[in-house]
């Protein structure tokens, strides 16, 4: 039977290219994304277990009381302790020569010597305090100037000066183009009470637990098990990509077990009198349903060794382009391990193995004598059991169910289970759907093309279940697209109004750490071109009600020209108060709280507003509360009808007059936060769909294969059409036109259903009162169909060319 299972293979090979193209691409999508993730993971512990090198022990703080310089100090006049290292890591602020501000990681040197982890690329270690080293992912070159400033604005900035570049090749660190490196005093002095720090010590780990016993709140772990936890965190974050990746990956995996099994079921269709044959002469139905598994297992094998081989080559090409252009990601050398080869030889040859089963059942009901009558193309109607079709309805009616009541609620956490359980429903019913749906059409293609539309049509209905299994792998393909294309089409557009409603104003100014502006700031900032006007706001600590919270200062009149929706502002005498902070007050509207400042108290009356809405007092009460203050926030409002291009340009525009006004200050608003989120959407386009995409190149293979065996199976059929004076052209024709009716259908459903869950799934983030018909990207969905009827067609040129070669006479005697 092995000698008859390779022989079947190797006969056949030429009927199982699309087969296993379709195995090669899932396989290769597949161990792609595990040896990137490897990579990525082996490359972060490699340099993390660097850092870690020859270090016996760490101490680590387990409360905020324990003083790390007290821990070097015991530590290092341990007996049996080689060498000791406060290592000190936090946040920091980066103002650069403009005035703006970014966020950074500023890190301690150890002193020169064994625990010395960083490696110099390129300049020199800081040895004074006005200099430091900086990442090489930075941008930074020697010789530039930093001001660094603590997270809090506590601090005052500093101005040091670049003698080092530290080369972060392979480092998690490389993320942050903001690191920089300095004496541990220096760090420490940025960071304040962010800082976070550990001892590491190199010797005797026994005499370093021991030293540390009495000492409360101190963690003494092996130098090992530290590198251990501390890459784990990092790689914690690369699982779950690779995870998300897989689960793309999944839906390619499933799109080409729907190719395979069309291809088997097929195959072994025109087959039927060399499987009579082989039960002629003994051969058991057992014995014929292994040597289908059989053949199904080497055809598999074969395709999952090219794609572990392609995945491996492809995710090769990756690492040494971003290598090639310095990208920061920690990418040292390819990791290609022995769990990710596995990985991708059982899911090539499993995925086939359990594809090929169920034309591996109907081999073994081929009757011997009964096959051996002259062969004919009998449609194959649709079985679908009673379980299947309760699970279809159950999906579809609850899924529909669940979506609704997310968009009426809101809540994205509702609507995605049941926008997943609608899909899931739908193509359990698509055996039934599709080819209702491939005959509608068809019938009316049939009626208005002619007699080569009317074959076409009754030959995209003569197999329905092949024509479900071809045209739902398509389909799942394009409702993925479809929903992703319409879900952020309708973001992008309903987004903004959201963005208003949470953040009344356009641009907002925010001096560091509540620094005072001068008056003349908010002259410069209102003067700027297409700013129609301004308000200032002061931010202060009060007590109100014995609970202390943060007030916006505020002047009502400066306020009611700037914000855009309906706030609710204070007037003299009265205090707004955010309801979840009133009701922590234990006030309601109207009642009257003693408000408490610096320099006195005042009986306000409470007016509530809406959650999310700052909480204000009018300026007058300010003052007599907190004495004389000074506004550290400027609220703007830009003119209306502005395009892309003036919002742009005023932004940048205040940018510079606060950099230059205001060193370290923030300009945020409405205006970069739909930047911002436009950006972060189109980004999710294109990655999300080029994942997607994979499955959709899957389909399209599948849809060309039906067409090559629909050229098999009806051999005699073209033959007879042939010699009554169908030419060569008409044959060429009746197949690309069976293929536009499959693969348009099964893009039309796909893009309906994907424009009701894209549709539903912003709304349940957003609320439907944002969603608009005009912001459909209607020609994106009509571009898709059309590119899915499109590629059918040119899926279906090869066989359909191969098909008109075919000499009639041939055909009928085969």
């Amino acid at each position: 039977m092995r000698h008859l299972v390779l022989a079947q293979a190797r006969a056949h090979r030429g009927r199982y290219v699309a087969s296993v193209l379709a195995v090669f691409v899932a396989v290769a999508f597949v161990v792609t994304t595990l040896v990137l993730g490897d990579t990525v993971s082996a490359s972060v512990s490699k340099s993390t277990a660097a850092r870690y090198e020859g270090v016996a022990a760490v101490a680590l703080p387990a409360d905020s009381t324990v003083a790390p310089d007290e821990v070097l100090t015991l530590v290092a006049t341990t007996p049996g302790v080689e060498a000791a290292a406060l290592d000190v890591s936090g946040p920091v602020r980066l103002i650069g020569a403009d005035g703006s501000s970014s966020n950074g990681t500023a890190t301690s040197i150890a002193p020169e010597g064994a625990l010395r982890w960083q490696q110099l690329g390129d300049g020199r270690w800081p040895s004074n305090p006005g200099e430091v080293a900086v990442g090489s992912s930075s941008g930074r070159a020697i010789g530039d100037e930093i001001t660094v400033a603590g997270p809090t604005g506590s601090v005052p900035p500093t101005t040091v000066e670049v003698v080092g570049v530290v080369d972060l090749d392979g480092s998690p660190l490389a993320l942050s183009p903001g690191s920089v490196f300095g004496a541990a005093a220096q760090v420490r002095s940025w960071s304040g009470d962010t800082t976070d720090w550990e001892v590491r010590a190199a010797g005797d780990a026994d005499a370093v637990r021991a030293a540390l016993a009495p000492v409360p709140g101190v963690d003494v772990v092996p130098g090992a098990d530290r590198a251990t936890a501390v890459a784990d965190d990092y790689v914690g974050d690369v699982t779950l990509l690779r995870n998300v990746l897989l689960c793309f990956a999944a839906i390619s995996v499933v799109v080409a077990g729907l190719v395979i099994a069309n291809t088997f079921s097929v195959l072994l269709a025109a087959r039927t009198r060399e499987l009579a044959l082989m039960r002629c002469v003994g051969v058991t139905s057992t014995q014929v349903r292994r040597s289908v598994r059989g053949e199904a297992f080497v055809v598999g094998l074969v395709a999952a060794v090219l794609g572990v081989l392609g995945g491996s080559g492809l995710a090769a090409a990756v690492v040494s382009a971003a290598r090639a252009v310095d990208a920061p990601i920690p990418l040292t050398s390819v990791s290609v391990t022995v769990t990710t080869v596995i990985a991708g030889l059982i899911v090539g040859t499993g995925m086939t193995v359990v594809a090929a089963n169920g034309a591996a059942r109907a081999a073994t009901r081929v009757r011997a004598l009964a096959a051996l009558q002259p062969l004919e193309t009998r449609p194959e109607p649709v079985r679908d059991s009673w379980v299947r079709r309760i699970c279809a309805a159950l999906a579809i009616v609850g899924g529909t169910a669940l979506l609704g009541l997310g968009v009426v609620m809101a809540n994205v956490l509702v609507a995605c289970p049941g926008g997943l359980l609608l899909f899931v429903g739908v193509v359990l019913a698509s055996r039934r759907l599709v080819p209702a749906a491939v005959g509608a059409v068809g019938d009316v293609l049939a009626r208005a093309g002619g007699p080569l539309a009317v074959l076409a049509a009754g030959n995209a209905r003569r197999n329905p279940r092949r024509t479900a299994s071809t045209a739902t792998a398509l389909f799942i393909g394009v409702t993925l697209t479809s929903t992703l294309v319409v879900g952020i089409g309708t973001l992008e557009a309903g987004a903004p109004d959201v963005i208003d409603e949470q953040f009344p104003v356009d641009m907002a100014v925010t001096a560091p750490e509540r620094d005072g502006l001068a008056p003349e700031v908010t002259e410069r900032l209102t003067a700027v071109d297409r700013v129609s006007s301004g308000a200032e706001l002061a931010t202060v600590d009060l007590t109100i009600g014995g609970t202390e919270a943060s007030v916006l200062g505020v002047d009502p009149a400066a306020m009611a020209s700037t914000v855009r929706t309906d706030v609710r502002l204070p007037e003299a005498g009265t205090i707004v108060l955010e309801r979840s902070l009133a009701r922590s007050v234990g006030v309601d509207d109207g009642a009257v709280v003693t408000v408490g400042g610096p320099v006195g108290t005042r009986e306000l009356t409470v007016a509530t507003t809406e959650p999310g809405m700052p909480d204000m007092i009018e300026w007058s009460d300010l003052t007599a509360v907190a004495g004389p203050v000074t506004a550290d926030t400027v609220w703007l409002k830009l003119d209306r009808g502005m395009s892309d291009e003036d919002l742009v340009a005023v932004s940048d525009d205040l940018s510079r007059v606060a950099a230059a006004e205001v060193p370290g200050s923030e300009v945020v608003g409405a205006v970069q936060m739909r930047q911002m989120l436009e950006k972060i959407l189109d980004t999710m386009l294109l990655i999300v769909g080029g994942l997607l995409s994979v499955a959709v190149v899957i389909a399209l293979i599948g849809v060309g294969n039906t067409m090559a065996l629909s050229v098999l199976e009806l051999r005699r059929e073209t033959a007879m059409l042939r010699s009554v004076g169908l030419s060569r052209a008409g044959v060429r024709s009746l197949l690309v036109r069976e293929a536009s009716i499959i693969a348009g259908v099964a893009s039309l459903l796909g893009v309906v259903l994907g424009l009701l869950l894209g549709v539903a799934g912003t709304a349940s983030v957003i609320g439907p009162g944002h969603i608009a018909l005009g912001s459909v990207p209607w020609w994106q969905l009509a571009a898709i169909v059309l590119v899915g009827g499109v590629a059918g067609v040119v899926a279906s040129l090869v066989p359909a060319q191969r098909a008109s070669r075919v000499s009639p006479v041939a055909a009928m005697a085969g």
